[in-house]
């Protein structure tokens, strides 16, 4: 099979995604920064139409500054104000009279609207001020048109101012282009930076990977330099914690294999033994086959535990809900007396509801009680109890038996362990590890108190939860 092709790496994509927003962002400065300058030309263009307009209306209310004296004629007035007030480079003044075009401010000009006999025919019609755009050879052109009239001459008249936008729009535009210029270059700067940035910033995900790649299940103690304080570290610091939990996953899964096969290994050979040996005498073959049957109901035990210890390591081993923690101990007491005849009792029961599942308790209890069983007589005293305090829920099985040595109280809880005084039929070695595994799915632990020949108390330590807490 050939190797799958390599995709486009993480360091690629971030770097991509990074600069598509930055190119976004820049994009948008440009086109916000450009509406912004043309909009300012073109409000710069109307107040200089509206400060041409009002300095004509001055100029029309003072006399002749050339003679002193006042304006006869609509000519006489246009005429002295185109003279008198130059126009700069982006603007054309120009009269018109009676229809026709008459005088124009001086200097060239970017354009002659006024040889434009449709524009002149149109503004030799208007009677009220006006403002329009035009379109000419040199641009956008934005006028106003002031009509004129002086007492007693029957002449019509009109000023016609016209400002320029092209270097306006020019100007902007090259504001535009050397932002663009300048964005393009920052933004290839970045590119280049951030590459580098972001394979640093990446390298200890590469370590994970590589990491990752070279651990097999016969190596598993590789692990990962964790340098700062950053997410990438604490990333790193979470795989190597993974690797531990694998590790030592590993490590018991094979325990508990080399365990198993161990345990069942036995009563298969006892059985395959018996069974080449076994005569044809009925007694003979009574006894045999009483023999093989016990070893089969413990080999079915030993199967039963073992998939019961397999299943609490998924998450729906437990089933919560509402539980009463009073009928969890009496109902568990009174199944608990059918096991053999003790001095059965109890010694406190909570008058409480908690959040719990009853059921994996239950057995948890009764697993217990038949190791309190195990290692009493029947002059001996088990008891049962239950308390609630302080957001703890105490769960016991009480016993006045031979008690757990010193030595063995570290690990009756670990799979097919057995205490020293326990011989291998008393049962699988699994059932204390059944009953641990109940109470760390609940979240708590097992205790042992116990003086050997003065009995044991097991205590399932668990947080107890109020169920007026639930959803």
């Amino acid at each position: 099979m050939t190797e799958r092709r390599r995709g486009v790496t993480a360091r690629t994509r971030i770097l991509a995604w990074i600069l598509l927003l930055v190119t976004i962002a820049i994009v948008a400065i440009v086109v916000v920064t450009g509406r912004s300058l043309f909009s300012r030309a073109d409000s710069q263009v109307a107040a200089e139409l509206a400060h041409e307009a009002d300095k004509f209306r001055a100029f029309a209310t003072k006399p002749d500054p050339s003679t002193g004296k006042e304006f006869f004629t609509v000519r006489e007035l246009l005429t002295s104000h185109l003279q008198h007030n130059l126009a700069e480079d982006n603007e054309m003044f120009f009269s018109i009279i009676d229809g026709v075009a008459d005088r124009r401010s001086g200097g060239e000009r970017i354009a002659r609207i006024d040889t434009d006999p449709e524009f002149v025919r149109e503004a030799a019609s208007v009677t009220t001020p006006t403002s329009g755009s035009l379109a000419t050879e040199a641009g956008p052109v934005e006028y106003a048109i002031i009509p004129v009239s002086v007492d007693g001459d029957p002449a019509t008249g009109q000023l016609v101012i016209a400002e320029f936008l092209a270097p306006e729009y020019d100007e902007a535009w090259s504001t535009i282009w050397v932002m663009s210029v300048v964005a393009l270059v920052s933004l290839m700067l970045a590119g280049v930076t951030g590459w580098f940035i972001a394979g640093r910033v990446l390298a200890p995900i590469r370590d994970v990977r590589l990491t990752a790649a070279r651990i097999t299940e016969t190596d598993l103690g590789r692990r990962i330099d964790v340098v700062g304080h950053d997410d990438v570290a604490q990333l790193a610091v979470t795989f190597n914690r993974m690797l531990d939990r694998l590790e030592a996953a590993f490590a018991g899964q094979r325990r508990f294999l080399d365990d198993a096969g161990h345990e069942l290994r036995t009563p298969i050979t006892v059985i395959r033994g018996h069974l080449d040996v076994m005569s044809d005498d009925p007694e003979d073959r009574e006894q045999t086959m009483h023999l093989v049957d016990d070893e089969l109901e413990r080999m079915s035990r030993l199967v039963d535990d073992l998939i019961m210890l397999a299943r609490s390591e998924r998450p729906d081993f437990l089933l919560m809900g509402p539980t009463d923690v009073t009928d969890l101990v009496v109902e568990t007491f009174a199944k608990a007396t059918a096991l053999a005849e003790r001095h059965w009792s109890i010694d406190e029961t909570p008058e409480t509801f908690a959040v719990a599942d009853a059921q994996r308790l239950t057995q948890a209890l009764l697993q217990l009680a038949a190791n309190a069983v195990a290692h009493t007589s029947e002059r001996d005293s088990i008891a049962l109890g239950g308390h609630v305090a302080d957001d703890r829920m105490l769960l016991w099985v009480r016993d006045t038996g031979t008690g757990i040595p010193d030595d063995d109280r570290e690990r009756i809880f670990e799979r097919f362990a057995r205490g020293s005084s326990e011989t291998r039929r008393q049962g699988t070695g699994l059932g204390l590890a059944i009953v641990a595994r109940i109470a760390e799915a609940h979240g708590g632990t097992v205790r042992i108190d116990s003086t050997p020949g003065h009995g044991a108390t097991f205590t399932l330590d668990l947080p107890w939860i109020d169920p007026k807490e639930l959803p």
